[in-house]
């Protein structure tokens, strides 16, 4: 147990300091094309990160911080230009957007919880966050994991759909949220395996595990198969760990490759407008 313990922490550490190289990776090559004119004298990567943080500073510490915090919301969280450019558009960004944000964001508490629990085990814990996300046994943990799982195969399939009734195929960018849409929702299918084995582990009751609908959903249909707790158990195990470190992977390294506008779309919009206004 005390090894399994290890192995979440290690593969915990391990994304978040990919995830962190990629971030610094893709500011470099952000940073690399913005030099300016040809009549600017040029300027270092890191003069231009120091300006650039200073720009950030700037208008946070300022009369424009009410101003900061509404381009924000606004721009990196809701996404307003992208609603007035197309709905159809919006909808297929922010389902998978906040889906995989809260789906990764809930991945990680349950790693944490779970490792943080006296020998891996939730319910033997006094604290409240071990308690709470540390097994699928809490209604709030389900409902939340389910909810956020939905929504990543509902904006691949809107996006899927808006493919299809695209007349110029080849020059669409959602191409990239099609294929991104496509994995994580493999990764959602095994995370539902992985809470429908655990139900069926942990015999918990129907009128609990339907907090959790999709998950109870496919514990039913699993049911059939016979196998016991201890069988369920393994299978549980086998595909939590198969999908925290395809979730873990997958996000890591957005920054590297064609779906870091997932990531950096938001900030650099947030951004461009703060530049305009100083």
């Amino acid at each position: 147990m005390r090894i399994n313990i290890i192995m979440l922490w290690v593969i915990l550490a391990a994304a978040i300091v990919i995830f962190k190289a990629g971030f610094f990776y893709r500011i470099s090559i952000w940073l690399e094309g913005s030099k300016g004119s040809g009549t600017e004298k040029p300027q270092s990567k890191l003069t231009r990160f120091f300006n650039y943080s200073a720009l950030l500073c700037k208008n946070v510490f300022s009369r424009n911080f009410k101003s900061t915090v509404k381009s924000f919301f606004l721009d990196g969280i809701i996404h307003v230009n992208l609603l007035k450019d197309n709905l159809l558009k919006w909808l297929i960004h922010i389902f998978m957007f906040w889906g995989l944000s809260l789906f990764t964001l809930l991945s990680t508490l349950h790693l944490i919880a779970i490792a943080s629990a006296p020998g891996g085990l939730a319910l033997e814990s006094s604290c409240w966050f071990v308690n709470v996300f540390g097994t699928l046994e809490n209604r709030f943990m389900l409902l939340a994991m389910d909810l956020a799982r939905l929504a990543i195969p509902g904006g691949a399939l809107l996006a899927v759909i808006r493919f299809l009734f695209l007349k110029k195929k080849l020059k669409s960018v959602e191409l990239k949220d099609k294929s991104a849409g496509v994995i994580i929702s493999i990764i959602t299918v095994l995370s539902f395996i992985y809470s429908a084995a655990f139900i069926l582990a942990e015999s918990i009751p129907a009128q609990r595990a339907a907090f959790g609908p999709v998950s109870f959903i496919i514990s039913r249909i699993l049911s059939f198969i016979p196998a016991g707790p201890n069988l369920w158990a393994i299978i549980a195990v086998v595909f939590f760990y198969i999908y925290i470190i395809t979730i873990f992977l997958f996000v890591s390294l957005i920054p590297y490759g064609r779906y870091s506008h997932m990531v950096f779309g938001p900030v650099i919009v947030v951004y461009s407008k703060l530049k305009q206004k100083s």
